[in-house]
């Protein structure tokens, strides 16, 4: 099978909060994949493909959260959901960056 991601994929496992255009109520999950152009959560909370939703990563190693102004539902299925992050302001997709290489780094120490 051909990889045809413009991102690698980096697997996490990082808490975020959520919530869908239209909707105040905050949701939790857990990021289990990560890239620069998006994530796939795990939740109790069914989100449909095509919403729109907004994204707070919590990213202990950097000190405060990574927000994710808008990103889109790509797929959602069996309590897990996919997103393309649309709207990323500078200063965040930076810390974005600096949080892949860190988890990068970290899978490929010898044990």
């Amino acid at each position: 099978m051909i990889e045809c991601r413009q991102y690698p994929r980096v697997p996490v496992d990082l808490q975020v909060y959520f919530s869908t255009t239209g909707n105040t109520s905050i949701r939790e999950g857990t990021m289990f994949d990560l890239s620069a152009g998006g994530c796939a959560v795990a939740s109790m909370t069914s989100v449909q493909p095509g919403s729109a939703v907004r994204i707070l990563i919590r990213a202990t190693d950097l000190g405060s959260p990574i927000t994710i102004e808008s990103a889109a539902v790509r797929w959602s299925e069996y309590g897990e959901f996919g997103v393309e992050f649309l709207g990323v302001s500078e200063l965040d997709q930076n810390r974005l960056h600096r949080l892949l290489q860190t988890k990068t780094s970290y899978q490929i120490r010898p044990s």
